[in-house]
Formats: C-alpha cells, structure tokens, sequence
C-alpha cells in the first residue's frame, strides 16, 4: 500500500462490499453508470472501447474531469449525495443530474478487479489506480484500527487528453463475448438522452449509438403513444412499420407527467432478442433506466400480454422534493412509494385499453388476410354475424403470428377453419341438449357435421404422419436408420405416443436439457448412445434415450444409467418450484435387450423398468407399430367433405 499516496477512500469500506462489489451482474449495467457520471460531469461525447484480445475495457469521456478535492471529497467519497452538495442541474449546461446516492461509481468493481483512473480538470492531471484485493485488505484491516484504503498514485505524464476522464478496467471477470452492437442495443436501451438534440453523444468502438439502435422499433404492428407532438412525432417515424397507432393522454391520476410508448409486435418471438426478453415495458426517469420491468407489476396475464413492450419516462418518479426512490438495486423502484403506486395504476388503466384495441385491430387485420383466398372468402361469407365474430377471432390469432412462408401461413388458414368447424360442433352439442324432443333431421344434421370434422383431421393427420414413416422406413441400412431416426424422432414425438403431439415448452426444455451434460457417465455409457433429450408433453416430463443400433445393451445396465437421468431432472424441477413431477421414460434401442432372448425376459424386463415408468422399443418395432395404428386409421376414413374441400383448396 503507498503510505504516501495524496488520495483516500473516505468510508467504511464495508460498504464496498455491500453495495459495489455484487451490485450488478452484467457488463451493459456497470457501463449504464459510468455513462450516467459522464452526464453528470457535462461531456459532450462518451467513447466505450472494449479490447477483448488485452481484456480490457476503457471508458472516457470529455467533461469536466476531476481535482484532487473533486476525486477524495466527491468521487472516492462513497454515499456522496451531488444534488445535496452541488445542485439538482449542472453548472453550465443545466443538465437535470443523473446521480443521486453516490454508489454507482463501486459498480466498476462488479465486473473489473483493477480500476485506474485518469483525469485532468483546469490544466491539473491525476491518475490513479484501485485493487479489488487491496481494497478487501483494507476492509480487514478497518476493524483493526488501520488507515482508510488509499489508491495507488500512477505516472501522468501519459496523459494524452487536455480535459475529461478515463476509465480503464482491467482483469475482467466477466467474458468480454458481447459483440459491438450487442452492447449498441443494451445501452442504447437504458438512455434516452443520447442524440444531438441533448448534446450527448456515446461510441462504442468507434460507433455511434443512437435511439435505432434499440433495434425494436421495427417491429412494432400497433402503437400507443404518450407526450407532446415532438415526441409522438420522433417514435411514428422510428416504427415505421406501425399499421395503428393511437395518441393518448399523458398525465396520471395523481397529475404526474409521462411521455413514452406502448407497443405490441406481430409475433411474441421477436420478443426473444439474443438472450434477452424484450417482453416488458421500462421506466426511465432523468433520461436514464430506473425500473426494468412495469409488466411484473400489474396481474393481468392474459394472451395479448406477451406481445407487448414499451417505454415510459417520468421523470416525477425522481423529482429534487422527494424522497429517494430507487432501491439498492440500482434498477428497481420502491414499489411501495406513493409516486410509483400512481404510475402503476395509470399504467393499468392504459394496458386495459390496449388489450381491447388490441383484440379488436389483431381481428380485422386477420380476416383481411385470410379473405384474401377466394375460397376462405366464399366459406367466411356464408357465416352467420355470430360465426363470424367466432371466426374473426381465429384469423385474428392465426394472423397474429409472423410468418414468412406463405404455405406455412395458408396451413395455419387451413387449421383455422378446422378450428371455426369444432367450436360450431361444440354448439350443436350444446343445442342437442336443450331439446326436449329432437327430430331425427335435426339429429342426424348435428352427426353429420362431427363426421365431417374427424374426417378432414383424420385425412391431414394420418397422411402427414405416414410420409414420415415411409420416409424412416425406406432406410434398410443400419447406419442410415440411425441417423435419420435421430433426426426425426425428437421432432414427431407421436411415433412413442400418438397422444404426444408436440412438446409444450421449449424454453424449459432447452434449460433443463442441460442438466444432462453434467450427469456422471462412465465413457462406456457416453460411447453408447446417439442422444438424450427432455420434453415437455401434455402433463408429463419426458425423457428419450435413444441407443446407437451397434450397442448391445440389457436391462440391469440399462436402468441403471435412466435412474442416473431421472434423478438429474428431478433435481432440476425441484429447483423450480416442481416437488413431484411426474417423469416417463423412453429408450429406443437398434438391438433387442440381450436379457430378451431368455424365457420371459422381456416381461421380466419390463416389470424391472416398470417402477422407474421407463420402457424400450426397438428402432423396427417404433416404426412397425407406428405404421400399422395410422394404416388402420387411414383405411377408415371417409370420402371428402366440404370443409377438407376449403382445406384442400387453400393448399392448391
């Protein structure tokens, strides 16, 4: 440590600990705050360049930089409260200050062991340099009496720039794998001060960031807008592709000013970007992120939610009058705060509007679509008003979805009539059981109808399934057999189980799927299979094993190895809240069990694999099995109707 050193850290550096050194846990939220000192401090401009072959990160900028009482009295002050000691705006540029509990700057230490610090204010330069490990010495040593931590002084002579500060953070321990416009996209979404208008401009490697680069506005379908016309203005022309768009009045209950947006995209999967769930609307005050997420906060969960995202600034959230709002996290608000309460109940009510003008334009914009199609025009005009209000809501849905495959989206169609048909099934069945006396018509009129229905499903279905057995089934090589089992089974799940559509959740599958890398497996046991997969079907947790076709396997050996799988994922739902979940197992094998060949070995096989609900089948019996249940299906259908006609004529 320099005894001699000019600059000290004046605080317990207990609270370094506390509130610096686990206060984030992302690169783009550390950089949010040197980016916000850099507001504070009047810079014109902000540069961010990432080094990741040096492992470095260096941020400056070209404000005010800082004197030796500027750097101990305020910035190695933690807790130093700028509104208090200097003022609610900056000196010369009246900029509202974004800073307010003085415990930002530890945020460095969050992602960076080393931290230096060069700046030079009125012609004086200082450089310096902080140690996460000399730092937690010093808080050991607090409680013995000794000195405060002093920073190690560093040569200026170096120094290249007349006037601002810079940052560099050395010895990473976070991966430096975000790519530029990655980091473009994050920190363009915590600032909306950043542009020419604010006389604030930030590079990243030397390029710009600007509003765009938020990279959402494109996607937006319909709008809500909230502020004056300047405003409304810059977003219309940002959400070029917006087909609605509604202006709504900007003010809470409580009188509090807002200015922001409200949106909804085509599909809830552009929602997914990179990693990270734009499914959420944030809060900014004083031009800066302050509330990650208003959605959590209201209990609405109903459909049209997931397609949603938006941005509110209000800055009455974080008024000079108040009390502090923001909560230790540095991104959440104090949810029980009066100022909150009132932005969240304003936002209430405007999400009720949205959902229902939502519902309404989501089912024109559907029925436009669909009526495109002369023979979905004809059928859709011979509705009743209450069918097609029925029917609307379909469209609406299927149209809901983007999709660039136009044969995809005239499937989708297709299954949309399918859909309308059962729901009008559904209301005869219904009409049937207010009769008193049905007439024989009248009867025959509502089975009629259900025949048609099954037959047209049966007629899709079953084809479609048989084209994939033929297809796995021409393979007679062994090798060839294996290789396209594996490429087909976990895609059709209704080879094992024809209940087993389609798995439900494919985000939670790809989570807990990882668990089985880390399962303890001899190098016998990983040479012998192909792959292990999870899946969520219907109300079940489902594990597929599928064995190479060389591999002669029996049951002891087998059992023991899904045992070693289905303790993994009980684990891992656990974790999640699932205490007893219910888990089924499969595992596909090229050749017959060797204990089979004994007498009732595969019934005593079976009775072993029972108690662990897993069962075997062989790569030929998967495909005779599944081939003979869909022939007979196949061989039992009716001729064509008039709904497989609509069907049949959107595929043509």
């Amino acid at each position: 440590m320099e005894a001699t050193s000019p600059y000290k850290m004046s605080v317990s550096l207990n609270v370094v600990t506390h509130l610096g050194l686990n206060l984030y846990s992302n690169i783009p939220a550390v950089l949010s705050e040197a980016v916000a000192n850099a507001w504070d401090a009047e810079a014109n401009k902000v540069t961010v360049d990432i080094d990741k072959a040096a492992g470095t990160v260096t941020v400056y900028d070209d404000g005010s930089g800082m004197d030796l009482n500027d750097i101990n009295e305020k910035y190695l002050t933690v807790g130093y409260r700028r509104r208090d000691a200097t003022g609610t705006l900056t000196p010369n540029l009246n900029r509202p200050v974004m800073g307010r509990k003085g415990i930002g700057k530890l945020s460095l230490f969050s992602i960076a062991r080393t931290v230096e610090i060069y700046t030079v204010k009125a012609g004086q330069k200082h450089a310096f340099r902080m140690s996460l490990d000399d730092i937690k010495s010093a808080i050991t040593d607090e409680f013995s009496g000794d000195s405060p931590y002093r920073p190690k002084p560093l040569d200026v002579s170096n120094i290249a720039f007349t006037k601002g500060t810079k940052i560099v953070l050395r010895d990473i321990k976070k991966n430096l794998h975000q790519t530029e416009s990655a980091l473009k996209k994050r920190l363009a979404r915590r600032f909306s001060v950043i542009g020419p208008e604010f006389n604030f401009a930030l590079e990243i490697n030397g390029d710009s960031v600007s509003v765009s680069d938020r990279a959402y506005f494109h996607k937006l379908q319909y709008l809500w807008l909230y502020g004056d016309q300047t405003y409304t203005d810059k977003i219309r022309d940002l959400a070029v592709n917006a087909e609605q768009v509604e202006i709504r009045l900007s003010e809470t209950g409580q009188g509090g000013k807002v200015f922001g947006w409200i949106g909804t995209v085509y599909s809830s999967d552009q929602l997914r970007d990179q990693g990270e769930n734009l499914n959420k609307v944030v809060v900014l005050a004083r031009g800066r992120l302050a509330h990650e997420d208003l959605l959590e906060n209201i209990s609405d969960s109903s459909f049209y939610r997931q397609y949603v995202i938006g941005e509110f600034n209000a800055d009455f959230l974080d008024a000079d009058s108040g009390e502090d709002i923001t909560t230790s996290s540095r991104q959440r608000l104090d949810e029980d705060d009066p100022r909150f309460i009132d932005l969240k109940e304003f936002f209430e009510g405007e999400m009720g509007n949205v959902k229902k003008a939502w519902g309404e334009w989501r089912e024109t914009k559907g029925v436009e679509v669909a009526v495109e199609n002369t023979a979905v025009d004809e059928w859709f005009k011979s509705l009743g008003i209450e069918s097609q209000k029925r029917a609307r809501k379909l469209f609406g849905t299927i149209n809901s979805l983007e999709i660039d495959d136009d044969s995809k989206k005239k499937e989708l169609f297709a299954y949309s009539v399918m859909a309308f048909e059962s729901l009008r099934y559904k209301d005869n069945l219904q009409a049937l059981e207010e009769m008193s006396q049905p007439a024989l018509a009248g009867f025959i009129s509502v089975f009629k109808s259900v025949d048609e229905i099954e037959s047209a499903l049966y007629h899709r279905i079953v084809n479609q399934r048989l084209e994939v057995i033929e297809k796995m089934q021409a393979e007679t090589d062994a090798d060839s057999k294996e290789k396209i089992l594996q490429e087909l089974l976990f895609q059709h799940l209704w080879l094992l189980d024809p209940s087993w559509e389609r798995a439900t959740d494919a985000h939670l599958e790809e989570r807990i799927g990882k668990t089985f890398a880390g399962v303890d497996l001899t190098e016998e046991e990983k040479k012998s299979r192909i792959d292990i997969r999870y899946k969520r079907v219907s109300n079940a947790h489902v594990i597929i094993e599928l064995k190479r076709y060389s591999v002669s396997t029996d049951t002891y050996t087998l059992a023991r190895q899904v045992r070693k799988y289905r303790d993994a994922l009980r684990k891992a739902l656990k974790d999640r809240g699932e205490s007893n979940p219910y888990i089924e197992i499969v595992c596909i094998v090229g050749k017959s069990l060797s204990d089979w060949a004994q007498d009732d070995g595969r019934a005593e096989s079976a009775q072993t694999l029972g108690p662990i609900n897993a069962r075997v089948m062989t790569y030929d019996e998967l495909l005779d099995n599944a081939r003979g249940l869909y022939s007979e299906y196949l061989r039992g259908r009716e001729g064509l109707d008039r709904v497989r006609k609509v069907i049949e004529s959107l595929e043509s």
